[in-house]
């Protein structure tokens, strides 16, 4: 899993800085166990929460599968962060706070770019679940995931999000059973599922419109909690756009404050979404086949047909693809896939939720 995370989990950080990649690693060491303190088939589950759709649909999924209120949990590096993520939190979420080393911060000239966040989250409330003897650890990692940021000139993949990817999660649960098999369980609650199909369960939770976050600008600049969406970044690009088929034109207005598919600012982060420049967004976006099903499906909505990206890009995407194609790609993104690893009960209250 080391080896892994300097490789797979840090090629953005290689491919943005200019370093060789991938890099000639090699890792050794011995691993000792470590005493679990409860039952991890029985104990309550932590639920990471991020303060977007996602962490909604994972944790009402947890709670119809559970038959309680989930607890919520973000790992926090500054106060501030936390305040926002309680300002979107539909409950007050368990915060740990962790630091950077001091000796990080004084480096001059050092490089300084994307490490893999996620997998420090999943293994400090592994930590923390192993503790005090919880069941599962919760994320809201979607199959999207495992799509690849760009594919380089030699055929290796870049993924921003390699620590959300199923690979990665597989690799955590090997790794965790091996240091200790009372540990709990690292599960992708959303994993079979697509960023399309999350939009259209979170369309159903109308009580969180007022109050998600997606834009990760917020957690940059969180001196300000009730300024939801920035407006110009690729994730709020994203986020309006996936939701865009199951929400209305008031609903839009409702969670962003302004319509995104009209934003002149969004409209090259649409295009690289859609597929129509050279490589995704360096964030945490969907799949570009995914992207292109729900500008289709949104298209066929009279709140958002005359928007500026339908003027803009819907023709030339058309140039690329048929009508035909797209609604197979909006149907394969919409089913879900097998169970896999995911145990029973989860999967299961997810497709209740979604029928």
């Amino acid at each position: 899993m080391a080896e892994a995370l300097y490789s797979e989990g840090l090629a953005e950080f290689f491919v943005r800085s200019g370093l060789n990649y991938p890099a000639a690693t090699e890792f050794s060491g011995k691993v000792d166990e470590v005493a679990g303190s409860g039952d991890p088939r029985t104990g309550s589950p932590l639920v990471a929460f991020g303060g977007g759709k996602d962490s909604y649909v994972a944790g009402t999924i947890a709670e119809m599968a559970f038959g309680e209120q989930p607890t919520f949990a973000s790992v926090i590096l500054a106060d501030t962060v936390g305040a926002v993520l309680t300002r979107t939190a539909p409950h007050p979420p368990r915060l740990i706070k962790r630091r950077l080393d001091p000796k990080l911060l004084s480096l001059n000239g050092a490089f300084n770019g994307h490490v893999p966040i996620t997998a420090i989250n999943i293994l400090v409330l592994t930590i923390v679940g192993l503790l005090e003897g919880r069941g599962p650890i919760l994320f809201a990692n979607e199959r999207s995931a495992d799509e690849p940021t760009m594919v380089l000139a030699h055929g290796t993949e870049a993924n921003h999000q390699y620590s959300k990817s199923s690979a990665f999660e597989k690799l955590v649960r090997q790794a965790m059973t091996e240091v200790s098999p009372s540990a709990p369980q690292v599960f992708s609650v959303l994993r079979p599922f697509s960023e399309l199909w999350i939009g259209q369960q979170f369309a159903k939770i109308e009580s969180a419109f007022g109050r998600f976050t997606s834009c990760n600008r917020n957690f940059r600049l969180a001196s300000d909690a009730d300024k939801r969406w920035c407006g110009a970044c690729a994730k709020c690009a994203f986020t309006s756009l996936i939701l865009a088929p199951f929400i209305s034109r008031e609903q839009a207005l409702t969670i962003f404050g302004r319509i995104m598919l009209d934003q002149q600012a969004l409209l090259p982060f649409y295009r690289e979404l859609l597929g129509l420049s050279e490589q995704k967004p360096w964030d945490c976006v969907g799949t570009i086949s995914e992207s292109q099903a729900a500008l289709y499906l949104a298209s066929k909505k009279a709140d958002w047909d005359t928007t500026l990206v339908m003027r803009e890009l819907l023709p030339e995407l058309m140039q690329l693809t048929n009508p035909e194609s797209l609604d197979r790609q909006a149907t394969d993104a919409l089913k879900a896939e097998p169970a896999g690893a995911l145990p029973r009960d989860l999967y299961q209250a997810a497709m209740e939720m979604s029928s």
